[in-house]
């Protein structure tokens, strides 16, 4: 039985900053390729952009919310240090209480971790209908230059048996201990980071590398059979060095490199990376999807588009509905300036 993607969308925040206006702050911009990126609203937080992207990604799929029997939330930042949030955002979508529903926190890997907990309840259950929404809004010191990369967003993904937009055709997992890189301490609500680039870089290149070439050796495909790569994205540098590491060129990357306009996504960040590629992929193509969450581990997806897309809005559309703000409306959304 074909399974994969059904329908999809993105939910992005209206407000954006650019990089001149952190450079007219701070006098320089530590994001690398990073243009401009999203700013959550006072009236947005996880859990709005993800009704909206699992609204939406319901409509792209022609299926009612009563129809889901599958739903996983995904988020490193979630409003509540405990509260069940997928029941939440269930019952803003009107989806039925005796679907199974799961959250998955404490990693920006959780995206892909709750695209394949939908994947295997749809396998598992005749007739399931999964939905996986992902939304973050990752925090980090005003002072740290980790922040300047960080913005916020949502995708959702129905997953289902045939008709689907994208089969999945496999995965495969790389984990492994790397403290010390990217963590929150309980409690707290902002980012920390030891700094040390070459050994967050290390375990990024071992859990990303690993994932990706178990996935292409299971499924007997080398780098040239993929049309769309999508990586995890803390900055536009990073995954442009794995994707040289590992074979794939430029051209591949670019339609799921949504870092350099929208910034560090979090856990959404490759999610939202495969819609943007989903957008422009055509029948026949094959999508790469790898994530990455430090600590540390990474999933890698394969995908192969079987039909074209509805022509509903996509994610350049959707982040093209923007406003610019400045510094200091910036430092006061985000609860630092009173």
């Amino acid at each position: 039985m074909a399974l994969g993607i059904a329908g999809y969308a993105v939910s992005l925040p209206r407000l954006r900053i650019t990089r001149e206006e952190y450079i007219k702050a701070w006098g320089q911009f530590a994001a690398a390729g990073v243009a401009e990126k999203t700013v959550l609203g006072h009236d947005e937080d996880v859990l709005t952009l993800a009704i909206r992207a699992s609204r939406a990604a319901l409509a792209s799929a022609a299926r009612p919310a009563d129809s889901v029997t599958r739903f996983a939330f995904a988020s490193t930042t979630p409003p509540y240090s405990e509260k069940f949030l997928s029941g939440t955002i269930m019952a803003g979508l009107g989806i039925r209480e005796d679907a199974f529903a799961s959250d998955h926190v404490t990693s920006t890997r959780a995206g892909t971790e709750a695209m394949l907990a939908g994947i295997e309840h749809v396998r598992a259950r005749n007739g399931g209908v999964a939905i996986a929404a992902i939304a973050d809004a990752p925090r980090a010191s005003m002072n740290d230059p980790a922040e300047h990369a960080l913005g916020a967003g949502a995708a959702a993904f129905v997953l289902a048996p045939d008709p689907i937009l994208a089969e999945l055709e496999g995965h495969a997992t790389h984990a492994s201990e790397h403290f010390g890189e990217r963590y929150r301490p309980r409690g707290e609500d902002r980012i920390r980071d030891l700094g040390v680039r070459k050994f967050s870089e290390s375990s990024f290149a071992a859990n990303t590398s690993g994932a990706a070439e178990a996935l292409l050796e299971q499924l007997g495909r080398k780098p040239a059979d993929y049309a769309h790569v999508v990586f995890h994205q803390p900055d536009a540098r990073v995954p442009a060095n794995l994707a040289a590491r590992l074979g794939f060129s430029a051209a591949q990357t670019a339609s799921g490199l949504v870092v350099s306009y929208l910034g560090d996504l979090g856990a959404a960040s490759t999610p939202i990376g495969l819609a943007a590629a989903l957008d422009v992929a055509r029948p026949g193509d094959r999508l790469l999807v790898v994530s990455y969450g430090s600590g540390a581990a990474s999933d890698a997806l394969s995908f192969r588009v079987v039909r074209d897309r509805p022509s509903a809005g996509g994610v350049r559309d959707e982040a093209d509905r923007k406003e610019y703000i400045d510094y200091l409306r910036y430092v006061k959304l985000k609860g630092s300036l009173l």
